[in-house]
């Protein structure tokens, strides 16, 4: 193939990708959401986000029977795209999307709260805020274990993560921020802390962002990042974003939604790669009229606990449709 060739392919393709890039700014999806009241508390809602606008809509709201009857709070997906829903009753409910086939398990405490699900997807992990660490088997039948002792740093823990490398991290603390942060060991029956932050304003929920590649937090109205392979040095902190923060849910290209204060903040932090960024971010608050009123917790939008990520509408077809127009080019200069 010759320079001239190889240039008017290259041509061709770019302006391609170009095209397909400018139609790929609209992001859509479906959110699921927690309320600690009483009554209906766990819902799915559409959104569709333009980047390019920064315009972002709420649709469909639905709510999804089940059997939690006082409030709800931690929502997951099983690795099978099950609903998995903890709340102020002490268990662990597992439901079809539809509400239908739920079963529920009891956890020793006074709540089974924020929900995370192991790598493996056969464990979700819960406690009762400061208390020890429940955790429950999920194949094939649900089945708690033990309550696991928690020891070393902190003797109780909110919520926990996992790392891609395997490390976990924990915050210790009641709601919704102020907590402490560190990581910890699993072990048959203990949960050995070793603490690393004290009393952080954004630490009350946390997550694992598989864009920026940083443990995210969320509390008290601020967001906070730790790069797990710089965990004592690399802390980051944005405060006063909203009155209050209980758990974000991250859809792997740079958005957030944050349920707290009767509403969902989004962050498109796309752009900076650094959701603390005082300027450069798009932030959004919307209550939809009252609709988020008492909402606690949102299931994640990418990685382990999430159902679908949401993907913009272009890129999908953008490797295919750029290398069949390549191949055909490359024929017809041939």
């Amino acid at each position: 193939m010759t320079i001239r060739t190889r240039a008017l392919l290259l041509l061709a393709t770019l302006a391609l990708f170009g095209s397909a890039v400018a139609q790929a700014d609209v992001f859509s999806g479906t959110l699921y959401y927690t309320k600690f009241t009483g009554g209906a508390n766990l819902f799915s809602i559409d959104y569709s986000y333009n980047s390019v606008g920064n315009v972002l809509t709420y649709s469909n709201n639905t709510p999804i029977p089940h059997g939690i009857s006082l409030g709800a709070d931690g929502v997951i997906f099983d690795s099978a795209g099950h609903l998995l829903v903890g709340g102020q009753a002490p268990n662990v409910q597992r439901l079809n999307t539809n509400g239908t086939g739920f079963s529920a398990v009891a956890v020793p405490g006074l709540g089974a709260y924020h929900l995370t699900l192991s790598p493996d997807g056969s464990t979700v992990y819960t406690s009762d805020f400061g208390g020890p660490l429940a955790s429950v088997d999920l194949s094939p039948v649900m089945t708690a274990y033990a309550n696991k002792t928690v020891s070393g740093g902190d003797v109780g823990v909110t919520q926990i993560a996992f790392a891609p490398d395997g490390t976990v991290f924990y915050v210790d603390g009641s709601p919704n921020g102020f907590g402490n942060v560190g990581t910890g060991v699993i072990g048959a029956t203990t949960f050995v802390t070793t603490r690393n932050y004290t009393s952080l304003t954004s630490a009350h929920g946390i997550i694992y962002d598989s864009f920026t590649g940083l443990m995210t937090l969320f509390g008290a109205g601020a967001v906070g990042t730790i790069d797990p392979g710089a965990i004592s040095t690399s802390l980051k902190q944005r405060t006063g974003i909203n009155a209050d923060f209980d758990q974000g849910s991250l859809d792997g290209f740079g958005h957030a939604f944050i349920a707290g204060n009767g509403q969902i903040t989004f962050i498109d932090y796309s752009a900076t790669s650094d959701i603390t960024a005082a300027s450069g971010n798009f932030v959004s608050a919307s209550s939809e009229g009252g609709l988020f009123a008492g909402i606690d917790d949102l299931a994640p939008l990418s990685g382990a606990g999430s159902n679908t990520v949401p993907e913009p509408g272009s890129i999908v077809l953008l490797a295919t449709v750029c290398a069949g127009v390549a191949f055909k080019l490359k024929r017809r200069i041939a």
